[in-house]
């Protein structure tokens, strides 16, 4: 029995023992909880990651969300009421917002980390629409606080969300080339942008040189940027930027230039001469409104001899100067399928098509025959002295 006994109470003592821990235990929960429902959130701290310098989500924004999720102002308010699971996915469903975190620290600040999307590309439809995407492929809508500076592309075959593998596919591509240029700040500045070909393969418009760059698909997109640029260095400083209408990439370990045919120059040439004929046109109609300008005649002075000669037959300098335009004048012919401009001279060759200089001179108007003596008849009397010259003094006078 006294073995039994000591059983009893140990199994007893035991047994007190998890009671007290648990009713402790429970205890301090409670005042943990009343304690946490009494407190209020001191200040809300919220820190934006994921992008460099493209802010499309700020700070009231994400405010504005929180406090409609929780139906208020967040600030003073007691930690109990407060959602935070609600909070983040309603951050979450943001299409700015790639992740949301948020938390309580020991001074009862909350915490608030959001991860932003950041655009990598900006797309245009063939039918004109435009959108961004970053770098999981999300297309994601413009905004009216910021306007990324991104590398562009253009006619996009489709504005659906749901896309096919095909357009999939160049979205990855599109993705691969434009982060690749947005990385290089030489190529940022050098590619205007990138056209889409219906077989989704891509051109490049560069901003320096007048020529089409055919890259093809983004397969090998880094040797194909390599040897862009090593043409540019050892062939276009030389040749011109100009030399070339095309350059293609499609071809692996080479890259093809294609020289400007005669017919692209003519079209060049044709241009200067079209220039040729408004600056022609431009100097004919400024020497007809010149030649109508007359100067005031000053009044007749029977005390002032003029000695201007009188010229009886002035030449009109609006007829020598359509005799000169006439000579020059730039013949155009034509066909029923094409148009070309020619000159008298070779097409192209502007150096012979000459323009009077006095079409670009404002002439002197010609002199009125009226109040005017010529220098003939207008001798002074023998006996006349004139006034410009003193007559000698006598000796008397000294």
């Amino acid at each position: 029995m006294t073995a039994r006994k000591k059983y009893m109470v140990t199994k007893i003592l035991i047994a007190t023992v998890w009671i007290l821990l648990g009713a402790g235990t429970i205890v301090l929960l409670v005042a943990a909880i009343t304690k946490r429902n009494n407190e209020h959130i001191l200040k809300v701290n919220i820190d934006i990651t994921g992008v460099q310098n493209n802010f499309f989500i700020d700070k009231s924004d994400v405010v504005a969300i929180m406090q409609n999720t929780n139906g208020g102002q967040l600030e003073n308010k007691p930690l109990y009421k407060i959602d935070l699971a609600a909070m983040e996915t309603a951050l979450q469903k943001d299409q700015w917002v790639q992740k949301a975190e948020m938390f309580f620290d020991n001074n009862n600040v909350l915490q608030v980390k959001i991860l932003e999307r950041e655009p990598v590309v900006r797309i245009f439809t063939t039918s004109g629409a435009s959108f961004y995407m970053d770098s999981s492929l999300k297309r994601l809508p413009l905004s009216d606080k910021f306007s990324a500076r991104l590398p562009v592309f253009t006619s996009f075959p489709t504005e659906v969300k749901v896309l096919t593998k095909k357009d999939s596919g160049l979205l990855r591509q599109i993705k691969l080339i434009g982060e690749f240029i947005g990385r290089d700040p030489f190529w940022m500045a050098q590619v205007e942008q990138i056209d889409i070909n219906p077989d989704y393969t891509f051109e490049l418009i560069p901003k320096v040189g007048n020529q089409l760059i055919h890259f093809g698909n983004a397969d090998d997109y880094e040797e194909k940027f390599a040897k862009l640029l090593t043409f540019y260095r050892q062939v276009e400083t030389k040749a011109g930027w100009n030399q070339y209408a095309a350059i293609d990439l499609k071809f692996k370990g080479q890259v093809i230039g294609v020289k400007r045919g005669a017919q692209e120059i003519k079209m060049d040439s044709l241009r200067s001469v079209q220039i040729m004929k408004t600056v022609i046109a431009n100097a004919q109609k400024h020497t007809e409104d010149s030649t109508n300008i007359q100067l005031v005649q000053p009044a007749d002075d029977n005390n002032r001899i003029n000695t201007s000669p009188i010229i009886d037959d002035v030449p009109s300098e609006e007829v020598e100067t359509n005799k000169k335009i006439d000579n020059n004048i730039i013949k155009t012919t034509s066909t029923e399928n094409t148009q070309t401009e020619t000159t008298e001279s070779k097409a192209g060759n502007l150096s012979n098509v000459s323009v009077s200089p006095s079409s670009f001179k404002k002439p002197r108007p010609a002199p009125l025959k009226t109040n005017i003596i010529k220098p003939a008849e207008t001798k002074p009397p023998q006996n006349q002295k004139p006034k410009a010259v003193m007559p000698a003094k006598s000796q008397s006078d000294y």
